[in-house]
């Protein structure tokens, strides 16, 4: 399995305004020149944040903030937004002319591990908070 790179951001988003978020003028453009990432993807990440009550933006000021306290944030929770994970639709057979049938019943046969496995990813990404992350680096 892959962590795709809107997870790998995301995260890597909510541990900068962690640690920086007390700094006048966080804003996005700041935060992509931080992370040395293209502004406009810096933004939707910050959206589906701020869409998910991850982040608020202040609206007197360019700051964002976080909304939940990093105790409250897992890796769990992060993945949920970012990776829609949703088993049945895993296998792509659609395009694929099968018909011994135990091959067309391969998603069937496939299914229950890999929910299996989901499980397993879940309960240990759910047990990672963003504070633990920070406090693994010393922040």
């Amino acid at each position: 399995m892959k962590v795709s790179r809107r997870f790998q951001l995301s995260v890597h988003t909510i541990l900068f305004i962690a640690v920086y978020g007390d700094e006048k003028g966080l804003t996005c453009d700041y935060i992509s020149s931080k992370l040395k990432c293209n502004p406009i993807v810096i933004k939707n990440i910050l959206n589906l944040l701020c869409k998910n009550n991850f982040l608020t933006k202040v609206s007197s000021s360019p700051n964002i903030k976080l909304k939940k306290n990093i105790n409250d944030i897992t890796l769990w929770d992060i993945y949920k937004v970012t990776d829609e994970v949703n088993i049945k639709n895993i296998f792509c057979s659609d395009d694929l002319q099968i018909t011994n049938p135990i091959m067309s019943d391969l998603p069937e046969l496939l299914t229950p591990p890999f929910e299996e496995v989901m499980g397993y990813i879940k309960d240990t990404l759910s047990k990672v908070s963003i504070d633990s992350l920070l406090k693994q680096y010393n922040y």
